[in-house]
């Protein structure tokens, strides 16, 4: 009878067991159990079965820590097989192995210190005094180091001890351990506050410093130093570019920041120089863009209106068209970062359309749709991580601190109010002319109408009105809502022309643009920002949660958290159905679409969509390519709305062929026993996840709770 644990009977039944389709579930039962790999693995060194033996083990080691699952009796085949990776001389199997290890979690958590203790040895560099290694060496040392770095990241590997490595390179290397010193490099200043000496590797890599030899170089030693010099000099500069990048969003002054910017523009013109790198285009345009912006509003003491703003459209319209026209090649990017550059690639070019576009467009009264600069920077800063690790907990502040006062301060602050009132005026004609069109009574909605423009009309005349006289007392003027009085700054006899108005209408429309206001608000408070976080860190495990559904969930889940926020704070004189017991459904759609209506989601809220799920969904917001949908209940039970498996399941019914997370809205109306205050807004949105049939993906669902028949704050008891 053979022998349970003889390697050769091991090998050969998994080779059986992997000809055709995808392993069986109980593979590694069939072949004798981990014990049996643990005896394999030391013959699978530089053998073809090693990469199949490795993918398996991440695939079962995934699955078991999901299962809550012991992993000590894999642990032994872990290391093992590791031993074996290690170990190769086959510097595909090495590369492939190597990959696999570190980009399993799981897996990573293992062995990883065993990996970067192996690969801290191999990371050095491969190239001493001139002479020459094989292919397949350079390959493992630079393997090794990438290695070193990813686990570094990870928290498997000392930091200072991977910084060390590159300090030991002291002269020119062979392309692809070059390549490996400039993405560490580049990682080390996207996750950490890198030294200054860290950059200079770059310079004896490109040979802007040289080396320096115990003995003088050959003559061949020289040509070779300068074909690497030639080699490298591209993906060097793009890397120099990004981490001067880094050090300006970094600065803790505006001039500094500008010379960073300054140094990234001079790298980016040596690359596409060197190469015709449509990234390095794009992110040039999109820099410029950036960098004029910033020297214009950093120079001047008062806010400027956006005419006033250096960006060009059409070098704007440039940088977008470089954005979607270049291609990814073997330029630095296809490799393990890859996805996260490219996404800061994309970040750059929205910033710079949004720069132009505003320019172009907010010459008019405002400056409220600035507030997409500060968005945009922030994205590329988050996006800048080369990994899904850590962010650093400081950066950027500098950068808005020169866009913030031109998108808050001073006139913008006004400026932003009389575009919320001009957009909701605009509103209200359109619901005006769609009522009379459809035959539908538009008498309360001519007066909130009337109300509304009489306010704007009073709010443009004083931004262009004459200072009230030196040393008159400013006074705001009685019956005014607080909010409308901003509107007119100093002159207050412009206010008091409102007076005349009905203090029901001005007091409604103060909350309409309230709302516009909470909507739009670039900086919301930390439980909004919280809450956020919270949620999207749930959806990162969807598996549709990338590309750009990442941005369209984001936006519709901001809007929805401010929605039921503002709700929270809203008064009785203002939304009268969040004090009434027998609110319904409609009355929550209404308000919530008005809300959606309102702003960035306006063109592509869809309300009662048919044909969607074999139904109709409530709320459809539509974008390229997809749908995100929500569901809206009105609920007078004390049931949690997690325990709503109803309204949960008619709500993942509308993800059948779209992306598999949706919204659940809930306005909840049971009284409360006591009276009490309303539940925290952070107790008011959760996230469930929902397996439908077996199926192996899950869907998601983000609930948010509206609180209903309310209590106002004097009946709290």
């Amino acid at each position: 009878m053979p022998d349970p644990l003889d390697p050769a009977v091991t090998g050969a039944e998994l080779l059986r067991s992997l000809s055709g389709g995808p392993p069986p579930e109980d593979l590694v039962d069939r072949i004798g159990g981990w014990d049996a790999v643990e005896v394999l693995a030391p013959t699978l060194v530089d053998e073809p079965l090693l990469t199949a033996a490795v993918s398996l083990l991440a695939r079962d080691a995934a699955r078991a820590a999901a299962t809550g699952a012991n992993l000590g009796q894999i642990r032994p085949a872990a290391l093992a097989l590791t031993d074996a990776v290690l170990g190769s001389s086959d510097p595909l199997q090495f590369t492939q192995n190597i990959n696999t290890i570190c980009a399993e979690t799981v897996l990573t958590g293992m062995v990883g210190s065993k990996v970067a203790a192996t690969c801290l040895t191999l990371a050095v560099p491969p190239r001493t005094d001139g002479d020459d290694p094989p292919p397949a060496a350079v390959i493992r040392h630079a393997v090794a180091l990438e290695a070193l770095a990813r686990l570094a990241v990870q928290g498997h590997a000392s930091k200072n001890k991977l910084l060390g490595v590159l300090e030991d390179v002291a002269e020119p290397q062979p392309r692809r351990y070059a390549q490996a010193v400039v993405r560490t490099v580049g990682l080390a200043f996207d996750h950490w506050t890198a030294d200054e000496e860290v950059a200079d590797v770059i310079d004896i890599l490109t040979g802007e410093k040289a080396p320096a030899y115990t003995t003088p170089p050959a003559a061949d030693v020289l040509a070779r130093n300068d074909e690497y010099h030639r080699d490298i000099a591209a993906d060097a500069m793009w890397t120099k570019a990004n981490v001067e990048i880094a050090r300006a969003l970094r600065s803790t002054q505006t001039t500094q920041m500008l010379e960073r910017l300054t140094a990234a523009l001079e790298a980016l013109e040596l690359v596409t120089a060197l190469d015709d790198r449509g990234d390095a285009k794009m992110l040039r345009s999109a820099l410029r863009l950036l960098q004029e912006l910033l020297q214009s509003l950093s120079g001047s003491a008062a806010p400027q209106d956006a005419a006033t703003w250096k960006a060009s459209v059409a070098d704007a319209e440039q940088a977008a068209r470089q954005a979607h026209e270049f291609a990814i090649g073997a330029y630095g990017l296809n490799h393990w970062s890859g996805d996260r550059k490219l996404a800061v690639l994309e970040g750059w070019s929205r910033l710079a359309n949004d720069l132009a576009w505003l320019r172009d467009q907010l010459s008019r009264d405002s400056l409220y749709d600035a507030a997409v600069v500060l968005d945009d920077v922030l994205a590329i800063y988050s996006a800048s991580r080369s990994y899904d690790v850590t962010r650093n907990a400081h950066g950027i502040e500098t950068v808005l601190e020169v866009l913030r006062p031109a998108v808050a301060s001073g006139f913008a602050a006004r400026a932003g109010l009389l575009r919320h009132l001009s957009d909701h005026t605009e509103r209200l004609r359109q619901r005006v002319t769609a009522a009379l069109e459809a035959g539908n009574d538009a008498s309360e909605l001519r007066t909130r109408l009337t109300t509304a423009e009489a306010v704007l009309g009073n709010a443009r005349a004083s931004l262009l009105h004459a200072g009230e006289p030196p040393g008159k007392p400013l006074q705001q003027a009685a019956d005014v809502p607080p909010l409308l009085a901003e509107l007119f700054g100093p002159h207050a006899s412009l206010a008091a022309a409102l007076t005349s108005g009905d203090p029901v209408e001005l007091a409604a429309l103060a909350a309409d643009i309230a709302d516009r206001q909470a909507a739009a608000d670039p900086d919301p408070d930390i439980t909004v920002t919280g809450v956020r976080k919270r949620m999207l860190a749930e959806l990162v495990a969807c598996e549709d949660f990338t590309g750009d559904v990442v941005p369209a969930v984001s936006v519709v889940l901001d809007q929805l958290i401010k929605f039921v926020a503002r709700r929270l704070n809203t008064q009785q004189s203002t939304k009268a159905y969040l004090f009434k017991p027998d609110a319904n459904e409609q009355d929550l759609h209404a308000d919530l679409y008005d809300w959606l209506s309102q702003g960035q989601l306006a063109s592509s809220t869809n309300v009662e969509v048919h044909e969607v799920g074999a139904g109709r969904t409530d709320i459809q917001i539509s974008f390229p390519g997809f749908h995100i949908y929500l569901e809206l209940k009105a609920d007078a039970t004390a049931v949690p709305v997690a325990g709503k498996a109803a309204y949960i399941k008619q709500t993942v019914s509308y993800q059948t062929s779209d992306v598999r997370i949706g919204f659940l809205v809930v306005l909840r109306l049971k009284s409360p026993k006591d009276k009490s205050p309303s539940l925290h807004l952070t107790e008011l949105v959760s996230h469930t996840v929902v397996q439908v049939q077996g199926g192996p993906v899950e869907r998601h669902v983000v609930m948010l709770e509206v609180p209903g028949n309310q209590t106002s704050p004097s009946g709290v008891h």
